[in-house]
């Protein structure tokens, strides 16, 4: 059975659920042909509305339990709170279970079996027609080797395409515009340095035009007062012209250097690999497509010269605890001080959240930032359409590698 789960996610409950599942010989199959292997069972809902079946992925702070091929999830009431809240009591929910496939620790497809078939869902639209975005996902047939078929037809490989590469590509706009120093990001930098400027011409017109004159005009000398007031502005320009730069520098040297990046999923365990920076056009390794450089001006700062590639996240696994990597004691010092910071910024207010152990909530107080200067840590959320709670979906923990 270890051909067929991932090492590092394997548990005798994992492999018992799996042995017994009716969608086993499908896993096989596509074990061998795309070097994939399973990491999680999960349950999925199932509910009738307005005539139609609705589908979707259940929500728990505990995917261990799905694990166990006795679990109930019809007995289990905080699940129940949890994911069929807001039904009507003649509203019954269904539950079935799946597996997640991961392909180098990172979740490519969910697989079930139900009514008879045989199904194995995207994390993108593979169908070009069906009657719900569920359907468009999913592949379906009371066949294995139709599934497989129908896989090749659609050209489907694992980390192949832009849809399916989606969450091991960060964006460097966000990133890099946010990165603070002292306090001040980069953005706030920016636009300190692009007002001072504009002060020099549109805020005073009566000294520009004094100016304009001496040069152009009637050449009447410049007033003691305006050459001050220049002398004193173009010296705040190019000490904030000076910020701008250093920023920049910083953020350079924390890009050259690469991080450590640790992802949470709906799904349990952790993703972790390694961010770096990528100059250049990118052509994603298991396909034909390819993310264009010309394509980036959200990371081009023309007018100081500066422009940034792509974060791509490779070298990933996943692992269960985050204790089974054999660089854990490199990570230690920097995790323990950030369980610190969050427990002091949870505290702040009521609405801050600690999701999971070193993860905020995706939105904490309006003025919260992604960038925590002092432990050179940043946190990348990659949005996945498709249904809620879905597995695909991964929230990066960038985490800076010791020098």
């Amino acid at each position: 059975m270890n051909k067929y789960i991932s090492n590092n996610m394997h548990t005798a409950e994992l492999e018992q659920s799996l042995n017994g599942s009716e969608v086993f010989p499908m896993v096989k199959d596509l074990c061998y042909k795309y070097d994939l292997r399973v990491s999680q069972r999960l349950m999925l809902t199932k509910y009738k509305y307005d005539n139609d079946w609705q589908r979707g992925f259940a929500e728990t702070k505990d995917y261990d339990k799905f694990n166990d091929i006795n679990y109930s999830a019809k007995q289990d009431e905080q699940l129940k709170k949890d994911n069929e809240a807001g039904y009507s009591d003649d509203t019954p929910v269904f539950y079935n279970e799946a597996f997640v496939l991961d392909y180098q620790g990172v979740p490519q497809a969910v697989v079930y079996f139900d009514e008879g078939n045989f199904c194995f869902q995207a994390n993108y639209e593979i169908k070009d027609r069906g009657k719900d975005t569920w359907d468009r996902y999913t592949v379906t047939s009371n066949k294995v080797s139709q599934v497989l078929k129908t896989l090749r037809r659609k050209e489907w490989k694992p980390l192949s395409n832009r849809d399916n590469y989606l969450a091991m590509k960060i964006n460097t706009k966000d990133m890099i515009q946010d990165f603070r120093v002292e306090g001040i990001s980069l953005s706030k930098a920016i636009s300190n340095h692009q007002s001072a400027i504009s002060d020099l011409t549109y805020d005073n017109k009566d000294k520009l035009s004094e100016i304009l004159d001496n040069l152009y005009g009637n050449k009447n000398s410049i007033s003691h007062s305006t050459n001050e007031h220049y002398t004193k502005k173009f010296k705040e320009v190019e000490n904030l012209n000076t910020r701008v730069h250093s920023i920049f520098k910083e953020v350079k040297a924390e890009l050259d250097n690469k991080f450590t990046a640790i992802g949470i999923t709906d799904s349990g365990g952790w993703i972790v690999g390694e961010a770096y920076e990528h100059q250049g056009d990118y052509k994603i390794p298991n396909g034909e497509d390819i993310f264009y450089a010309e394509n980036a001006d959200c990371r081009h700062f023309k007018q100081y010269d500066k422009q940034f590639g792509h974060l791509i996240i490779h070298k990933t696994q996943r692992v269960r605890n985050l204790e089974q990597l054999d660089f854990f004691d490199s990570l230690k010092p920097t995790l323990t001080m950030l369980k610190v910071y969050l427990q002091d910024w949870e505290n702040k207010e009521d609405r801050n959240e600690v999701v999971r152990e070193y993860f905020k909530a995706e939105y904490g107080r309006y003025d919260d930032r992604n960038w925590i200067e002092e432990l050179g840590c940043y946190y990348a959320l990659n949005h996945i359409y498709g249904a809620k709670n879905n597995p695909f979906g991964i929230t990066w923990l960038l985490m800076a590698k010791p020098q």
